[in-house]
């Protein structure tokens, strides 16, 4: 794939103007793109030119990223941002990506005073003030099957949004008073609910934690909107107001 007005910054070529093939590339694998409408393109198109612009992309293991895969990485974490205030990650510079899942080894914390030295198995993993990690063969099947409400590109960029403030706690910077009581008290119910056991559109692994309870919820709320909304109303809303998006109405609209 051949990209047009190309500018150098150091020893990467960025576009200077996003490109038709970027655009032709998100047409066809990006779930969500037919939904969108001409202003929300336009916003996320500047999104993606810039955080491929400023991002380091960095393959592990021998791994090749070519430029297809950060414009579909970008544009994933981007949708995030289309109706945030937020012109990009702050704490975020660096996205390494893993041809396949990662596997973390070594002791570390299980919960409470527990601790294991089992392997676990990451699609992604989000550092405070750090790089993304991602598996391309996780962020591939995502693409290819949103019906499954998991995106692990959203997921990580979820936890660098509520990492904004410092504290991982499932609940992202909301300045409102009375908007975060709100957001705690209706995230907190459906929270328990999954923790419960309770049927639920998210995914058992929100019960995890509040951190990752938002970034399950996110994924769900992008994904599978429709769904989130029909079982989770008042979490749903909760969203829409913080992201300032609608996706369920949109992906409606674009049926109807």
């Amino acid at each position: 794939m051949r990209w047009p007005s190309l500018r150098s910054r150091g020893r990467r070529r960025v576009p200077a103007t996003f490109p038709d093939a970027w655009r032709r590339l998100l047409r066809r694998e990006l779930p969500w793109w037919a939904t969108y409408g001409p202003a929300e393109r336009a916003r996320l198109e500047a999104l993606v030119l810039a955080f491929v612009r400023r991002t380091r992309f960095e393959a592990s293991r021998g791994f090749a990223v070519d430029p297809a895969m950060e414009v579909l990485i970008a544009a994933q974490a981007c949708v995030l941002l289309v109706g945030l205030e937020l012109d990009e990650f702050p704490e975020t510079r660096t996205v390494i990506v893993h041809p396949t899942t990662v596997v973390l080894r070594g002791r570390r914390s299980a919960g409470g005073r527990l601790e294991t030295s089992a392997p676990l198995l990451l699609g992604g993993q989000a550092h405070y003030r750090g790089p993304v990690l991602l598996s391309w063969s996780q962020v591939r099947r995502d693409l290819r099957f949103p019906q499954r409400g998991q995106n692990v590109v959203m997921h990580e960029f979820a936890h660098h949004l509520d990492m904004l403030d410092g504290v991982v706690d499932g609940t992202p910077p909301i300045d409102d008073p009375v908007a975060h009581e709100r957001w705690v008290r209706v995230c907190t119910a459906a929270y328990e609910r999954v923790a419960a056991g309770e049927e639920s559109p998210l995914r058992s692994y929100a019960s995890v934690g509040p951190g990752e309870f938002f970034a399950v919820a996110t994924e769900a709320f992008f994904c599978t909107p429709s769904e989130l909304r029909a079982g989770e109303p008042a979490l749903y809303e909760e969203l829409v107001a913080f992201y300032g998006q609608d996706p369920a109405s949109r992906q409606l609209a674009c049926t109807a």
